[in-house]
């Protein structure tokens, strides 16, 4: 019995057939197989986050009284390096990194 062991670069990434693909409207993600259960539990932490904010979107709150819109752009108004995505970490609420 042989094995055939295939792989294709993309991008300047190899990708393996042992290799995961995750795919939705937003975009594939491929994933190396030793990777699997950490980006699983990631994928299942940003699930948990988003439906939190769309229950409290339901309940009234908006999304950018959630995330301190606000507050984001007045620390970008005087900090122009001052990003979304740290004003987010430092507020315990960056899902994506």
């Amino acid at each position: 019995m042989t094995t055939l062991q295939a792989s294709s670069k993309w991008d300047g990434f190899t990708v393996n057939d042992s290799d995961a693909v995750f795919a939705d409207d937003d975009g594939v993600l491929f994933v190396a197989s030793n990777s699997i259960e950490d980006v699983l539990k990631v994928a299942k932490s940003i699930s948990s986050v988003e439906r939190h904010q769309a229950e409290s979107i339901q309940a009234g709150k908006k999304l950018s009284e959630q995330l301190a819109f606000d507050r984001y752009l007045t620390k970008r108004t005087s900090d122009p390096s001052y990003t979304f995505g740290r004003h987010l970490k430092e507020r315990g609420g960056a899902i994506e990194e």
